[in-house]
């Protein structure tokens, strides 16, 4: 028998991003469901290991999406560098996302840009704005 039970966050602090992670952030290509789980594991960090745990059934009850949506937006995660697992249900957040904060001593991954070469042509239209929006305002 599987439990609904979902661990609440470490701590009920809010989360401060600051501008130069939203940046980088705006510039990442990670569908919906990506940031979707990476709000949650946002949340659910502890700000002194920079860690989330949760399954990824925990987290498809709680975001209200199938397993392999969950799956779907954990692997885009992994492959640009933003989270990645350190066992099962336990995932390590990139320091930039959490202040310098880590588990234990790693390799930490590059985190890698989108290549807005590969998009459609309406996705690539509104990378084009998400940059010169991050001009204008930087």
């Amino acid at each position: 028998m599987s439990s609904s039970y979902v661990p609440g966050p470490p701590t009920e602090a809010p989360v401060a991003i600051s501008r130069d992670v939203l940046r980088l952030l705006a510039l990442v290509d990670v569908s919906t469901a990506g940031r979707r789980v990476l709000d949650q594991l946002l949340y659910l960090s502890d700000p002194e290991t920079g860690t989330a745990e949760i399954s990824q059934n925990e987290m498809a009850r709680e975001l209200g999406a199938s397993k392999p949506t969950v799956n779907r937006g954990f692997k885009e995660l992994r492959a640009c560098g933003l989270a990645w697992a350190l066992e099962d249900g336990l995932y390590q957040l990139h320091p930039l996302l959490t202040g310098g904060a880590v588990s234990s001593p790693m390799s930490v991954p590059e985190i890698k840009a989108a290549d807005p070469e590969s998009f459609t042509e309406q996705r690539r239209a509104r990378f084009a704005a998400q940059v010169a929006n991050l001009a204008a305002t930087g």
